[in-house]
């Protein structure tokens, strides 16, 4: 029989480790970030306040546990806050973990309704479009405020080897990367590596961020969550772990044994996920971000793997995928007090789906309007100086 449970606390969320994983391995498409390794180690190394608490939405039916849907309960100004756990960026894919054989409508209804007494405000990231999590959460609250974006995979099916995958560039795309390693192997001895050793995963892992706060420097830019040290704390632990349902992955590119472009990953049974990115700008001319990515998508070919390089809109991202989704990020006040905190969001993002509506129909006039413009010719014939004149 299917009935839902609410995991309120610590000790009640340890006990859910054999059934979550048991789940975890009947979802073949199960992410490293919906595993109970990923919600522990969020909870452990998050910036801690006295007002947290840990809570887990479940469904089981009769003994078998069949959707989890971790969440961290924080504040935010006045008012109670739903957010998943995770590493700390808050850029995780936020879908629920459930069973492939049950009704996903109905079972996300089940554990959104266990969520909502729990808090003013839920938060959840990146959802898929037409997920059954996405369809509950537009239907919650008075208002939400969904942020739409892209996002970008590099996928095998259809493809037999690396080498297939890459004559589907343009030859001038796959001039460039030969151009750019043969260019750099001049300077030095270049690697890829993963590395597995704690030291060498410490290494990595500091330089991915204080790269990523230079160049946001440089940009002129902020960042909130490289402001706080949970994601350090967070790829710190996990950097040793291997488990059966996933693993971080810290690939790097060296030159002469020193990093020049790095990333953080995830790596799960069918693929591995970009999280962050650096590199260093001394090389760019070199393109070592382009080099890295060629690197790690051969090393996903061997292994069996998909390359998902997540949301957000980069040139690099366009120029390498061969499928692309969307994710929808949603806020949304479950109270009158989170209503409150977040109305002025709300108006903001109302004011700007406005504008840019209105711009949109303006810019759809204006193709109009050139659309019925037509060379006009007299007699019969045009003649070479002839003018460009609307129809009428």
């Amino acid at each position: 029989m299917l009935h839902s449970v609410l995991v309120d606390g610590v000790e009640a969320f340890v006990q859910l480790e054999d059934k979550w994983n048991d789940l975890a391995r009947s979802v073949v498409t199960c992410h490293y970030t919906q595993t109970f390794e990923w919600a522990k180690l969020g909870w452990e190394t998050r910036d801690a306040s006295g007002d947290d608490r840990l809570i887990c939405a479940t469904v089981w039916l009769d003994a078998r546990l069949v959707a989890v849907w971790p969440f961290q309960r924080n504040r935010l100004g006045p008012a109670t806050r739903l957010e998943p756990l995770g590493c700390g960026i808050h850029e995780e894919y936020g879908d629920p973990l459930m069973a492939p054989d049950m009704n996903a409508d109905e079972i996300c209804r089940e554990l959104l309704a266990l969520l909502r007494p729990m808090a003013d405000i839920i938060e959840v990231p990146f959802v898929e479009q037409y997920g059954a999590a996405r369809q509950v959460l537009e239907r919650t609250g008075v208002f939400n405020i969904p942020n739409p974006l892209d996002s970008y995979m590099i996928e095998r099916r259809g493809v037999e080897n690396f080498d297939d995958l890459l004559q589907a560039y343009s030859s001038k795309f796959r001039t460039n990367l030969k151009q750019g390693r043969k260019r750099l192997l001049k300077l030095g001895e270049l690697r890829f590596e993963l590395p597995e050793d704690y030291a060498s995963s410490v290494e990595t892992i500091d330089w991915v961020l204080e790269e990523k706060r230079r160049w946001l420097c440089r940009m002129g830019k902020s960042c909130p969550w490289l402001g706080k040290g949970e994601a350090r704390a967070f790829f710190l632990a996990a950097s040793m772990k291997r488990g059966e349902l996933g693993r971080v992955g810290l690939f790097r590119l060296t030159l002469n044994g020193k990093p020049i472009a790095a990333f953080l990953t995830m790596i799960d049974r069918t693929r591995v996920e970009l999280l962050a990115t650096s590199f260093d700008p001394d090389y760019a001319r070199y393109s070592p971000g382009m080099l890295i990515i060629e690197d790690a998508v051969r090393w996903c070919f061997e292994h069996g793997l998909d390359f998902d390089m997540r949301i957000l809109r980069m040139d690099y991202k366009e120029r390498w995928s061969n499928a692309q989704t969307v994710r929808i990020q949603y806020r949304a006040p479950l109270t009158v007090k989170g209503a409150l905190v977040l109305l002025p969001d709300y108006l903001s993002y109302s004011l700007f789906r406005t504008l840019r509506a209105i711009f949109n129909a303006e810019q759809r006039a204006s193709i109009r309007r050139m659309m019925k413009w037509r060379p006009w010719a007299s007699g019969r014939s045009q003649s070479a100086d002839a003018q460009i004149e609307p129809s009428v």
